[in-house]
């Protein structure tokens, strides 16, 4: 069985590269996080697109959110929502911001996985499964009309098939963003 066949029959599929920026984000979620605000407002940014794989699987697959996750969503859903996806590191008692978050459904039990600048890198489990991918869900959302204006203002001027719903053809790597911020502190 592959890695990936827990995923909706046409849903779109991560490629190596697209695996590798997420892990990218994994190793520098605490630089992005902080930065939110200088690079929220550009679009090839806020659409990048993560495949968390936040997803339940027993027989069945329940996601939290369906692959790809856009950063600049879910970036903003962890910030918003500090009292669900926000916890102490156990090592320096500093808040601590999730990279990803899984869990079970049956359960309602949800890890929140993410590194802390004092070096800790680790999870936290809590319960609360529904609310937080309620909350997720609910950005996403939120986040359609603009990343849809996105994909038709790069339809309209791009030659060859229109942009697909999930990643604009503008949309940059974390690898790019990175870039970014170093060049604009």
């Amino acid at each position: 069985m592959k890695k990936y066949d827990f995923l909706r029959k046409g849903a779109p599929r991560p490629s190596a590269g697209q695996l590798s920026d997420t892990k990218l984000f994994y190793r520098n979620c605490g630089l992005i996080y902080a930065r939110f605000d200088d690079w929220k407002d550009i679009d090839r940014f806020y659409f990048i697109p993560l495949w968390l794989e936040m997803y339940y699987s027993c027989g069945w697959a329940m996601e939290m959110a369906p692959d790809p996750v856009w950063l600049g969503s879910f970036v903003r859903c962890s910030l918003e929502h500090p009292e669900l996806f926000r916890y102490a590191c156990p090592g320096c008692g500093r808040p601590v911001l999730p990279f990803r978050y899984t869990g079970s459904p049956l359960s309602g039990h949800v890890i929140l996985e993410g590194n802390c600048a004092c070096g800790w890198r680790g999870f936290e489990s809590v319960s609360g499964w529904a609310v937080r991918a309620t909350a997720l869900r609910d950005r996403l959302a939120a986040d359609s009309p603009r990343q849809a204006a996105v994909c038709e203002r790069t339809a309209a001027t791009s030659a060859g098939p229109a942009a697909d719903r999930h990643r604009p053809a503008t949309a940059s790597t974390v690898r790019e963003l990175l870039a970014w911020l170093g060049a604009n502190r």
